[in-house]
């Protein structure tokens, strides 16, 4: 049998392989998503997170000199940490880890989304076709029921629908759900990196969102 490698078996809520997401952001291509990946909140947040884990590796290796010792053993110690509980963010701080429900970020997005003038309602989850179904699904399995949120480390990414009201611009109320929701994330949750896509799901006239 071969030898197993120190991240077998280990899988995102969305199925996706860890050890097939590590290879291919320390090849350089974490931006380069497939067609699963650009509807996975969970596997882009995974590669961005595993992307900047792995700079420093990247860096070594585009220099004249080799890696340091141990540099490479370092990177895969936090990827075990990091995948060790893929329904949490992960911070190591001086004084220990800190850990946040993926959950909570959902609720802390969601709230903070509808805090915009013009939103009516904002909805933990995504409608972005089967991949995201069956995300959504095996994250109600675990009883976590807002499976738009992908997180790794301190990396997010997060899946809005919102309806807005009827005479609101909605690519404005859009642009602003982002920028305010990536505020949020990076000061109540302590996060790093955040990617907040919005979807225009409806249009309510007069107070029915309210």
């Amino acid at each position: 049998m071969p030898a197993k490698t120190p991240l077998d078996a280990i899988s995102l809520p969305c199925g996706a392989d860890v050890d097939l997401l590590l290879e291919q952001a320390a090849q350089g291509r974490g931006a380069d998503w497939d067609a699963h990946q650009q509807a996975c909140a969970h596997c882009q947040a995974a590669l961005g997170e595993l992307t900047a884990l792995w700079e420093p590796v990247a860096k070594a290796a585009a220099g004249p000199v080799s890696a340091p010792p141990g540099l490479v053993t370092a990177v895969m110690s936090q990827v075990r940490r990091l995948v060790h509980d893929i329904w949490y963010t992960l911070e190591s701080t001086e004084l220990g880890a800190v850990r946040i429900a993926a959950r909570t970020v959902a609720a802390l997005a969601r709230d903070s989304a509808r805090m915009i003038p013009g939103v009516r309602v904002a909805l933990g989850r995504s409608i972005h076709g089967e991949v995201a179904a069956a995300a959504e699904k095996a994250t109600f399995g675990h009883r976590h029921p807002h499976a738009a949120v992908g997180v790794l480390g301190r990396t997010a990414v997060v899946d809005l629908a919102v309806a807005v009201g009827y005479g609101d611009p909605a690519h404005q109320v859009a642009r602003e759900i982002q920028r305010h929701v990536t505020a949020t994330l990076r000061d109540q949750a302590g996060l790093r990196d955040v990617t907040v896509n919005i979807t225009i799901d409806d249009v309510i006239d007069g107070d029915d969102g309210r």
